[in-house]
């Protein structure tokens, strides 16, 4: 995933400290990770690491070697899950593994050995196609896991190159995880292009990574929704003082005043700021929208990107459904193979041609509206409703709240701003729905848990609820005492 026309001389990957590997330094440093990983098959290289030289020297050499990268933690549970032939540990985490039946061989990078599989062979080969395993959005501790091809991977980084228009003059710093769809293709496109990244550890928000992309003299900056909502006016002070030109966003859905300040901030600039949509399962992302098009299309998260075409198709009916809504479904570059939740299923090459995205939405002239998850539809008291829907209705600035269904036709509101605000959202969710006041319960919690992607992470919550049904007790750090609705 590197640009083999690159100068040699032109930089690369900057470093914090000040390092700078060029083009020519990241070769030579790939044959070094080739030579660590080394195998007389197809292997799978199992990389727990995230935004360090160690992890992304050995997914690139992984790649050109034709291995499986496979971008998941290093647990008792995915090991015995997946039998990688090798591990690239995180710094300090490489005592466990002489435990799991691994011995360490040569250095990737910085002092980090590679770990070669000493026990038994793995039962069962790789397919040639795949080239990736990634974590399905809020499952990174478990087993299951994308199985994304080369082809693939290739396709949609150069769709996305084309559609965001990166050339070789541009620098982009790591301020999403590598390791997760959205922030991996930051770092594909950019290197596929001839550009550089900017590779830091550090929090999108905090002073330090601002004083590193600054100093690298990165041109973009790549960012969910929680990240952009958190941005103060010292934020915006600092971006002054640096060369980016390019905003994006993906992950969840941004707020629509939210989107419009953003977008006159980076005009103001002489920018541009993008509004995207992506899943784990289509490599990367599926839509973008042109900031030209705004206010026009604002709501929507864009067209397809280059080569791929969206397409709604039939779905279960809920009475606040809009004209055409339907599911989303995607055809085009970087569609999975399929799901994997272990070694056996390695093996296995393309089963899915169109994507059915699980998300609900509508197309207007070409440009795609989502309006929820197909799952978050359930039905209350003999109504068919989307949770997501509610959840957009009731949304208030600054008032963080997500809607989630529980037994017995119960509705739960969960807050974590003020509480008065979100009675007022309770009180209106029950009159919209047209069931008992009782049917709507409002729950207090600190924070609202989320998934990698930024997204709120409704598992979790409704586990939390699930406990304090059983008790007044909080889960993880999130719950308040309760305070039910009347």
């Amino acid at each position: 995933m590197t640009h083999d026309d690159a100068s040699p001389r032109s930089p690369a990957v900057k470093l914090t400290g000040g390092r700078t590997l060029t083009y020519g330094d990241l070769a030579k440093r790939l044959a070094d990770g080739q030579r660590s990983l080394r195998h007389d098959s197809k292997a799978l290289v199992l990389c727990p690491g995230d935004r360090d030289l160690p992890t992304l020297l050995a997914y690139l050499a992984g790649l050109r070697l034709g291995h499986t990268v496979a971008f998941l933690p290093a647990s008792t549970e995915i090991i015995d899950a997946y039998q990688p032939e090798f591990v690239v540990p995180t710094r300090g985490a490489e005592n466990g593994l002489t435990g799991l039946g691994y011995r360490p061989g040569e250095e990737v990078a910085d002092g980090v050995p590679v770990f070669r599989r000493a026990a038994s062979a793995p039962e069962g080969d790789i397919h040639a196609d795949t080239a990736l395993l990634l974590a399905t959005s809020g499952t990174t501790g478990s087993p299951k896991a994308v199985r994304l091809s080369y082809a693939g991977l290739a396709g949609n980084t150069a769709a996305i190159i084309e559609a965001l228009g990166i050339t070789a003059a541009e620098c982009a710093p790591t301020t999403l995880p590598i390791t997760h769809a959205y922030g991996l293709s930051v770092l594909n496109t950019h290197l596929l292009a001839g550009a550089s990244v900017v590779l830091s550890d550090r929090s999108p928000l905090s002073l330090a990574m601002w004083d590193h992309l600054t100093r690298a003299g990165a041109t973009s900056l790549a960012a969910v929704p929680t990240t952009y909502s958190a941005f103060g006016p010292t934020h915006i002070n600092l971006l002054a003082h640096t060369n980016i030109r390019t905003m994006t966003q993906s992950g969840a859905r941004l707020d629509e005043e939210l989107t419009m300040r953003l977008v006159r901030m980076m005009e103001q600039r002489r920018g541009r700021f993008f509004v995207m949509y992506g899943q784990t399962e289509a490599t990367a992302r599926i839509a973008c929208l042109d900031p030209a098009d705004l206010p026009a299309r604002l709501g929507s998260v864009g067209t397809a990107v280059p080569g791929a075409t969206i397409t709604i198709g039939p779905s279960s009916a809920h009475h606040r459904a809009r004209p055409g809504e339907g599911a989303v479904h995607y055809r085009g570059p970087g569609v999975m193979l399929g799901y994997a939740t272990g070694r056996a299923d390695l093996c296995r090459g393309a089963e899915v041609d169109v994507l059915d995205t699980g998300d609900l939405g509508y197309l207007r002239d070409g440009y795609l509206y989502l309006t929820g998850r197909t799952k978050r539809i359930v039905k209350v008291l003999g109504v068919r409703t989307s949770l997501d829907d509610l959840e957009r209705m009731v949304d208030r600035p600054g008032q963080p709240a997500a809607v989630i269904c529980g037994d017995d036709d119960v509705v739960y509101l969960v807050g974590a701003g003020d509480p008065a605000v979100h009675e007022e959202q309770r009180r209106q969710l029950a009159e919209t729905l047209g069931v008992p006041s009782r049917h709507v319960v409002f729950r207090s919690v600190d924070r609202l848990p989320q998934t990698p992607g930024g997204k709120v992470d409704y598992r979790t919550l409704a586990t939390v609820m699930e406990t304090r049904g059983r008790s007044d007790g909080g889960v993880d750090g999130l719950a308040t005492p309760v305070r039910p609705g009347t």
